[in-house]
């Protein structure tokens, strides 16, 4: 390309002699050539500048449409939590006025929001498109596929009746569920300062129980990890002093030996990212394996309503004998036939259930019961086109009748 470039700079201005030439209308002296040449490249220049021009506004138009579609996205995952609370705040009220009389008939009075377990509002526009229930088919083909362009007009242009405006009639959509906290295993405020005192916190001896069993021994066993000892640094990062709780020596040291070195805290946990500092549990074989049961939130209490098979396993072999195996499967058998019928009233009825199955319990384990939660996690996300975001967000309310926002995260 340059060489012809410079051919074709030469050629144009090279004289043509002095006679006049039949495709010319001046001599053949003449550098005309050269005013050709200069209009060729200002508009070579001009298309390039254009095209710059027009490329900036193009991409500074999408990015200005991605951060429109991310607000919105955001204000999506908002109301789903904003929902939610609402949930939480109805269910709440509903148990304060009536609880006492539904437990009467085997309901729990906080069971509202256990009943809308999640809210998709894309799955709400299918079910307000089809007119009537979906097959499992169109379940899968909806999850794998989602809605289309047509679906989705249709279901924003259907209205509940002339004068209102459908609750569908917007863009984008959320996706929201809510869990509580309380049916989790509460490893934020271990208060011990010695071994000794370790082995006396119940909760700490649930922690060991929810990690205790044939497939999880033979985990720590090859792993070469002491689960005491992993217990031991909870409790070292959230207390006052530099000493380990599990055979001494100072908590410093272990974290300023690692390649990226960082202090304990010795303070509470803000969050459960920052359980995952901790000696230990920043092990991804570890958290993945109990992560998910643990919590920083609420009084301690687990709910036994709420609780799944872990949790109840924990509880059982802390504080009921006999605690073999078999028996256990047993009792959780029977609790979950029961729960499938009612939820328990109070604690004392889990412990009379346990009773008359021929179990003995430890009267330390109508404290660490519960038959209602007062902390929630609420995890809603939004998408609008390519933009998605996440809003996660605790809610307690043991202070509150509305509710206590005491953690929200936006990703």
């Amino acid at each position: 390309m340059t060489r012809f470039l410079r051919r074709l700079w030469v050629e144009l201005c090279r004289p043509r002699g002095i006679g006049r030439h039949r495709f010319y209308r001046v001599g053949r002296s003449s550098r005309a050539g050269i005013a050709m040449l200069l209009v060729l490249t200002s508009l070579f220049f001009m298309m390039v500048v254009v095209t710059e021009i027009v490329h900036g506004a193009s991409v500074r138009i999408q990015l200005a449409a991605h951060q429109r579609d991310e607000a919105m996205a955001e204000a999506l995952a908002n109301t789903g939590v904003q929902t939610y609370r609402l949930i939480l705040v109805a269910s709440k009220g509903i148990g304060q006025q009536f609880g006492a009389m539904m437990s009467q008939f085997g309901l729990g009075g906080d069971t509202l929001w256990e009943m809308v377990p999640f809210i998709n509002t894309g799955m709400m526009r299918m079910l307000l498109v089809s007119g009537s229930g979906l097959d499992e088919e169109e379940v899968e083909e909806f999850e794998e596929e989602g809605l289309t362009d047509e679906q989705r007009a249709e279901s924003r242009e259907a209205k509940a009746s002339s004068s209102k405006r459908n609750f569908l009639d917007f863009d984008g959509d959320f996706f929201a569920e809510v869990t509580d906290e309380d049916h989790k295993v509460h490893v934020g405020s271990f208060q011990a300062t010695s071994f000794a005192e370790l082995l006396g916190d119940y909760r700490a001896m649930q922690l060991y129980n929810l990690m205790s069993g044939e497939e999880n021994d033979q985990f720590f066993y090859d792993e070469n990890i002491d689960r005491w000892e992993i217990i031991g640094d909870l409790a070292d990062w959230t207390d006052a002093d530099d000493d380990r709780v599990y055979r001494g020596g100072s908590e410093l040291t272990l974290y300023q030996r690692l390649e990226d070195p960082y202090r304990p805290k010795n303070a509470p946990f803000d969050s459960m990212q920052e359980v995952r500092l901790v000696n230990g549990w920043h092990r991804d074989d570890i958290w993945e394996r109990f992560g998910d049961h643990l919590t920083i939130y609420g009084g301690g209490k687990i709910n036994v309503n709420t609780a799944g098979r872990e949790e109840l396993l924990a509880l059982l072999r802390t504080y009921v004998t006999p605690n073999t195996p078999q028996y256990l499967d047993l009792l959780l058998s029977e609790i979950n036939i029961y729960k499938s019928l009612a939820n328990y009233p109070n604690a004392q009825s889990f412990v009379r259930h346990l009773e008359s199955l021929g179990a003995t319990v430890d009267s330390r384990m109508q404290n660490a019961i519960t038959n209602e939660s007062s902390v929630f996690r609420i995890t809603s996300t939004g998408q609008v086109r390519d933009a998605v975001v996440t809003i996660e967000a605790i809610v307690d309310f043991s202070g509150s009748s509305l509710g206590k926002i005491t953690y929200w995260r936006v990703d």
